[in-house]
């Protein structure tokens, strides 16, 4: 057998010029730490607040309402079905600000993780 073939293309593997994302990972860093702070000040806001009561209490009750009274349907339409858990999925992460914060605060995480190899 000859390992000849192996060492060779072991050798070229490792020569491979290794693709740098670092400037990558600290630009998105940048733009979820911009995020997050965004979510915190808008949190805080009557305005926000005044959303919420106007547009978000109730909503995803009414979709999951709406989703279960579909699906039970003799014959469901699909693309009801997924339009509903479409916008069932959107209310869950929007409507509130913490959840979505703690999306972003995660990610953030991973990001860190991969740039410095702990979390910051």
């Amino acid at each position: 057998m000859n390992n000849s073939m192996l060492a060779i293309e072991s050798v070229s593997l490792s020569q491979e010029p290794k693709f740098d994302n670092k400037p990558k990972l600290r630009e998105r860093e940048q733009k979820l730490v911009n995020i997050i702070d965004a979510i915190q000040k808008i949190a805080q806001t009557n305005e926000w607040s005044s959303l919420k009561t106007e547009i978000f209490d109730g909503l995803i009750k009414q979709l999951e309402k709406e989703l279960r009274d579909e699906a039970k349907k003799e014959d469901p339409n699909p693309n009801k079905l997924n339009r509903i858990a479409g916008q069932l999925k959107w209310a869950e992460r929007y409507s509130d600000l913490t959840t979505l914060e703690d999306v972003y605060r995660a990610e953030l995480s991973n990001v860190r993780m991969q740039l410095y190899g702990k979390n910051e």
